[in-house]
């Protein structure tokens, strides 16, 4: 395989897919990725926990996490492969685009806890173990594992370079591992001691992902090779998407036999990869052929993208209101399941992309969209992009 050139393929007689570095199917990758994961945290709180129908939904739309592992592996190799890495502008850039916003949000995220309907008693301690392990809120953990691919990435991209021209047994050998580790975290009883930490935080550490991380990659480095077979044989791969998402379902149909509904669809099973593989395959040819398309109303797609990490940092809180206050959630639930699932997805994403489209444009868009402060949101590079990941 040869190594990734500056500029990816394009079919014959469509619109080039990148322009001047930037991989215009990233942004509709970014947004159905983000689409998918609030679906799942609605779905959560506004359907009754042994809805089976709702779990196996939520079984096939739980992608978000390892998709977005597999994004910003590729992104970083992407960004990086043809030129030397510079540990400490690297580190502090990205560190610094996860951190702020990290302690900014578990900070809103612990005062609504304070302060809102659950009126927990103010405990320095309290939030100082939130800080440690992602416990201000559900979704933060994913900051946490950022970090550590970051902190990773310059060993990773070590490997990447190494094994390019191996990729196939590489990722198959580490994929093998991985999902040993996932069948061991699902169905064998934790340890005692020490080793139940590893369990109960599987979740928050980058070996859980690390086949996306580097399926990602390995992408970035063959990517005119991928785009080729993508173009050229997409519905052979949307055959595949779709006999994946059958075999995911399958796997939650048997687990039911055993296990609830939310625990037969828990991200953090084997079976997920099926789920993952089928939305991979979905988003990505969705993404290309609005790329080589016209690229309808592609200036809201860029600004949606841009201010997507801000979006996916605000839609707890929004969610939040509307289930503690307006009859929305699932405990003592006032409105039909339906309805609350549908008009709160509406809400939350309205309410929350208007946040961070709002905060782009002012001093406290680092702190609030993960973003430096600028003045006009413009199109922004693959690299830029990065911080959205």
């Amino acid at each position: 395989m040869a190594p990734m050139t500056a500029t990816a393929p394009q079919a014959v007689g469509s619109r080039p897919a990148v322009d001047r570095g930037h991989l215009f199917q990233l942004d509709v990758v970014r947004l159905l990725t983000f689409g998918a994961v609030i679906a799942v945290h609605v779905l959560a709180f506004t359907e009754q926990p042994d809805n089976r129908g709702v779990a196996g939904l939520m079984m096939l739309l739980q992608y978000g996490r390892e998709v977005f592992f597999a994004l910003t592996g590729f992104v970083l190799v992407y960004s990086t492969w043809r030129r030397p890495l510079r540990l400490r502008s690297f580190w502090r850039r990205r560190v610094t685009f996860v951190v702020v916003p990290y302690l900014v949000w578990s900070g809103i995220y612990y005062a609504y806890s304070v302060l809102g309907p659950a009126r927990q008693h103010p405990s320095l301690a309290v939030f100082g173990w939130d800080l440690l392990n992602g416990g201000a809120e559900y979704h933060l953990y994913f900051l946490l594992v950022t970090v550590q691919l970051y902190l990773a990435f310059p060993l990773i991209l070590r490997f990447v370079r190494r094994s390019a021209d191996r990729a196939l047994m590489c990722l198959v050998a580490v994929s093998a591992l991985n999902l040993t580790w996932l069948g061991l975290v699902a169905y064998v009883p934790s340890p005692g001691g020490t080793g139940r930490w590893f369990w109960d935080h599987a979740y928050e550490l980058l070996p859980t992902y690390a086949m996306y991380v580097l399926g990602g990659c390995y992408a970035a480095v063959h990517l005119p090779r991928i785009q080729r077979f993508v173009d050229t044989h997409g519905r052979l791969l949307l055959r595949l998407a779709v006999a994946c998402a059958i075999g995911a379902l399958a796997v939650y149909a048997v687990q039911l036999r055993s296990m609830a509904p939310r625990t037969a669809d828990q991200v953090t099973q084997p079976g997920m990869v099926l789920s993952c593989a089928a939305a991979l395959i979905a988003v990505y040819i969705a993404g290309s052929r609005w790329a080589s398309g016209s690229r309808r109303h592609q200036g809201l797609v860029e600004l949606l993208s841009d201010a997507s990490f801000g979006v996916y940092l605000a839609h707890p809180l929004v969610l939040a209101f509307l289930t503690d206050y307006t009859g929305f959630g699932n405990v003592g639930q006032r409105v039909p399941p339906l309805a609350a699932t549908v008009l709160g997805y509406l809400i939350t994403v309205g309410g929350a992309t208007a946040v961070s489209v709002a905060v782009r444009r002012t001093p406290l868009s680092l702190g609030l969209a993960g973003r430096p402060w600028r003045t006009e949101v413009k199109r922004h590079s693959t690299r830029k992009a990065l911080a959205t990941c």
